[in-house]
């Protein structure tokens, strides 16, 4: 903000300078003030003036008037004095009415004097070389003489645009595609000198007349493609929205759906940074859109009030934003589209995006993202149910550990992935039937769960670890990336932290022993993952049970 305040200052410094240059210059020569208008003619050419400027079409962060039209034929008319006096005045009603209340004070002080230089420049220049290649102007006017001096004309329209588009690229960062920027002041100073010419064959007639055909053109012409840009536009717009949301609603877990608005988010509006933040069962992860990655915490929304946080924030300038917006971003950075806050159930989900390129973002571009925003809170919520019953259907009840269905589908992904050695081991409890004829199945159930417990304790030190209850009292663990030795000696860990602590259920102090068979894949298509499995049971059956029970028995050994 500061350097944007330095250039304001500059710009007003300048204006004031050019301004006692203009005064001095009339001062000397009196003749130059003589205005061939009436006050009628001019009223009625600044209300023209003034209705083009306020119906504009804006491309690429920059807004087309068609107001060209009107003060070249003024100019052509009556000549440079009132073409400037009039665009003058337009310019100082549109910079103060034109846009939304909180800002206009803060766009007049910073634009005024820059937009009033540059008009300035635009009429000046390109009117001076066609009077000095001696274009004629007034009642003298004719086509045949005017067509060189136009040529010089236009060719300094394209001139000044340049230079235009690397001031505002190198002093108030705002980028431009100078290509677009060509093609455009062509076909707007194209159809403003047409209808120019136009209305200059009815000037005999009448010059409200005449000034009103070359309106009733520019007009229509503006209007065709105002509105071919905003349908094909809007078209475009709506498919990518609508292919979003689709990819949304067929999401089924929450890491699919944040993928999802990740991977579209850049194709649906255009960026330079970008942040989202989703907060749900009170947890808040924020991602950097463009890299996909997790950020710390953005205090951008931690300011603002209860009623910000209600409705989209919207700037198009970097001297728009308010002291409330607290984040450091390069000073290039000037448009700002922000949703603070869209909470569905216990979901809620925030995001802003900045770009280079000025008033980059509407009310269209709020409301779109929000309705997608919303629609992705809801997936959000619908893939926690989703999820959890996904994981029930996946959960042994009692242990709490992987049942034999995600075991089965866990074995399949690890012997179809490249993980090898892959190991399995398949174990269950000694004489549990004596346990529950003895002490009744609720303390069955209680040895079941206890020893569920310490599997799992086991299980979070060992990531490479799955394990799952088999059936009954039988149980299996799949390792990936474990050789036969570390095979063994993990069995052995399994089979002490049964052994070495006594299971204390409803006051009964059991010592409880289990069996342990082992089997090691070391490289693809060695076995399936079932015939692995079937050889763990043979190797627990064959090497532990009959052996004795308590100990562990891997296939290779036997």
């Amino acid at each position: 903000m500061v350097y944007y305040q330095k250039v304001a200052r500059t710009g007003w410094l300048v204006l004031c300078l050019v301004v006692i240059i203009l005064t001095f210059t009339l001062w000397m020569y009196p003749t130059l003030l003589d205005f061939p208008l009436s006050f009628g003619n001019a009223a009625y050419l600044l209300a023209l003036i003034i209705l083009f400027q306020f119906d504009n079409v804006r491309r690429g962060g920059i807004y087309y008037t068609f107001q060209e039209g009107i003060i070249l034929f003024i100019f052509l008319n009556y000549g440079l004095l009132p073409s400037i006096l009039l665009s003058q005045i337009g310019i100082l009603i549109f910079q103060f009415f034109s846009h939304k209340q909180e800002i206009r004070l803060k766009r007049f002080l910073y634009l005024y004097p820059i937009n009033v230089l540059f008009d300035l420049f635009y009429l000046a220049c390109p009117s001076l070389v066609y009077l000095a290649l001696g274009g004629p102007i007034g009642t003298g006017f004719t086509y045949s003489e005017a067509l060189v001096p136009f040529s010089g004309y236009l060719a300094t329209v394209l001139t000044v645009s340049y230079v235009q588009c690397r001031f505002v690229n190198r002093v108030l960062f705002l980028r431009y595609d100078w290509t677009r920027l060509v093609r455009l002041q062509t076909l707007v100073y194209g159809i403003s000198m047409l209808s120019a010419f136009l209305g200059i064959w009815f000037y005999d007639e009448n010059p409200l007349i005449a000034a009103s055909v070359s309106t009733l053109i520019l007009f229509l012409f503006k209007r065709l493609l105002q509105q071919r840009g905003m349908t094909l536009e809007a078209m475009e717009n709506a498919k990518r929205f609508d292919d979003a949301k689709e990819h949304l609603l067929i999401s089924r877990f929450e890491r699919e759906a944040i993928d999802s608005l990740l991977l579209d988010l850049p194709h649906l509006l255009d960026f330079s940074e970008g942040w989202i933040s989703i907060q749900q069962q009170r947890k808040q992860v924020i991602y950097n859109i463009r890299t996909k990655t997790i950020i710390d915490v953005l205090p951008l929304f931690h300011s603002l009030s209860a009623e910000q946080l209600q409705t989209p924030i919207i700037h198009g300038l970097r001297f728009d934003w308010g002291k409330d917006i607290q984040i450091a971003l390069p000073v290039d950075r000037h448009s700002m589209l922000a949703i603070p806050s869209i909470t569905s159930e216990d979901v809620d989900v925030s995001i802003v995006l900045f770009h280079q390129v000025a008033d980059a973002y509407d009310e269209t571009n709020a409301d779109e993202l929000a309705r997608l925003l919303r629609i992705f809170c809801r997936v959000l919520h619908r893939s926690q149910e989703t999820y959890q019953l996904y994981a029930e259907s996946r959960t042994d009840a009692l242990t709490e550990l992987a049942n034999s269905r995600a075991f089965y589908e866990e074995g399949a992904h690890q012997f179809a992935a490249d993980h090898y050695p892959l190991s399995i081991i398949l174990f269950d409890i000694d004489h549990f039937k004596y346990v529950n004829d003895t002490y009744g199945h609720k303390v069955g159930d209680l040895v079941l769960r206890e020893l569920g417990r310490r599997i799992l304790s086991l299980q979070q030190k060992q990531p490479a670890m799955f394990a799952a209850r088999y059936g009954g009292e039988e149980f299996v663990l799949l390792i990936h990336h474990c050789p036969q030795n570390q095979a063994i000696d993990l069995a052995e860990q399994v089979r002490h932290a049964v052994l070495d602590r006594p299971f204390v259920v409803e006051g009964h102090r059991l010592s409880i022993t289990i069996s342990l068979g082992v089997d090691t894949v070391n490289q693809p298509y060695e076995r399936s993952f079932e015939e692995s499995l079937r050889q763990a049971d043979h190797a627990l059956y064959v090497g532990g049970k009959h052996n004795g029970r308590n100990c562990t028995a891997h296939y290779a050994n036997l």
